[in-house]
């Protein structure tokens, strides 16, 4: 009969009998589970990408904190020392999430891996960061402010100086189109000048219906595909709503319920206003506006419209006072000669009148030409120089809106 039939015991077995397992010895019950993997669909209980990017922006000393990898303890004969659980995290309070451009986190590290300073970098060597990759780091912490602060209600922005020429009309589209390049829409730029202004001659585009008609139309407007008929819906995903022909002055009434309207479908507004801060659409405007943004050319007449809003609206007090202590003024340039003495002068007089963010806009090309301005035909410099004021608003809004 062959070993089948008559089961003989393995070699060895004889001597394996009686053995008893030393206690000291670890089981397989006391080998602890595999630490999860990221592809690990069970035991994988990380947050999401969303929710990991906003926490680099919040105002969390736990996010300070560097990140404790977990590894697996190793087989030892010592006792398991039972991990005490972690406690439930407070609930965050509800509001205006606390995001700050002066705030140290990137939303990515920016710097370079190719070149020179890439291999090193990549052999471990610590090197100073350039000036192009700070820049590059400035912007994207700005992209990021811009993008993910969040209001509970629509805001208002108001760009203003009396004087003609200084570009406000521009930059009234270069700001709603940042918005909207980096928020993926939500903007929209309108004219709340008393008379007609050229909004809608800059805008990309041509609506054959404007301001005047939707006023006319307003309390009929029941969706956001009914209100894009009254807009320019531009490349950068802003909407414009300027004047096309002739209408009526505007009035303070009007343009609170232009602001009204446009409030329930819009998160972000930008007002571009004509020469006379007198009027009633001027004062109107000012109600609605969060942040008040006032461009100054290096010239002596653009500086004087300015001083003369700020010192119309510290005599209106209150809010309008307000706007004025808080406002940001944006130089620009146009390309015209600029006298290095006037230019002194034009600095020395806004650090005089209180103002504290003061921005530049260089000169560029497209803007210059006076035709349909669409925000990604904007030299480089220029957008980088935009966004940083964008997000130099974004800093201002989140600041009122947290003392609200």
């Amino acid at each position: 009969m062959t070993n089948f039939e008559t089961p003989q015991p393995f070699r060895g077995a004889n001597r394996a009998q009686g053995y008893i397992e030393d206690a000291g010895v670890v089981s397989a019950h006391d080998i602890p589970p595999a630490v999860p993997q990221m592809g690990d669909n069970a035991n994988n209980a990380l947050a999401s990408p969303a929710e990991q990017r906003l926490a680099q922006f919040r105002a969390d000393p736990a996010v300070d904190a560097p990140p404790v990898e977990a590894t697996v303890p190793a087989v030892t004969s010592a006792p398991a020392v039972e991990v005490p659980a972690a406690e439930p995290e407070a609930p965050r309070p509800q509001g205006v999430p606390n995001v700050d451009l002066r705030m140290t986190r990137r939303e990515a590290s920016e710097t370079s891996r190719h070149g020179w300073r890439g291999m090193l970098r990549n052999m471990g060597l610590t090197i100073k960061p350039s000036a192009g990759e700070i820049r590059a780091s400035e912007l994207g912490r700005a992209r990021s402010l811009i993008r993910l602060s969040q209001w509970q209600r629509s805001v208002g922005i108001l760009v203003a100086n009396p004087k003609g020429g200084v570009g406000k009309t521009p930059l009234s589209l270069a700001i709603g189109g940042c918005f909207a390049t980096i928020r993926g829409g939500g903007a929209v730029v309108v004219e709340v000048s008393d008379d007609p202004g050229a909004l809608s001659v800059r805008a990309e585009g041509r609506a054959p219906v404007g301001v005047a008609e939707l006023l006319r139309d307003l309390d009929e407007i029941r969706g956001a595909g009914h209100l894009a008929g009254y807009v320019s819906q531009q490349t950068s995903y802003a909407a414009v709503i300027g004047t096309v022909g002739d209408r009526e002055a505007l009035t303070g009434a009007d343009v609170h319920r232009l602001t009204h309207k446009l409030d329930e479908f819009y998160p972000v507004r930008v007002m571009d206003t004509g020469n006379q801060p007198s009027s009633s659409a001027f004062h109107g405007a000012l109600e609605y506006t969060d942040v008040l943004v006032i461009p100054v050319l290096d010239a002596l007449d653009a500086l004087q419209g300015a001083m003369q809003l700020l010192r119309h609206l510290h005599q209106l007090g209150g809010h309008a006072q307000h706007l004025a202590q808080t406002a940001i003024v944006v130089r620009t340039h146009d390309g015209r000669p600029e006298d290095a003495e006037v230019s002194r002068v034009v600095a020395e007089l806004i650090e005089q009148s209180g103002i504290q963010s003061v921005y530049h806009v260089p000169v560029d090309r497209h803007i210059a030409e006076r035709t349909a301005l669409s925000y990604g035909q904007l030299a480089p410099a220029t957008t980088d120089a935009i966004t940083r004021l964008t997000a130099g608003i974004v800093d201002q809004l989140n600041t009122e809106l947290r003392k609200a």
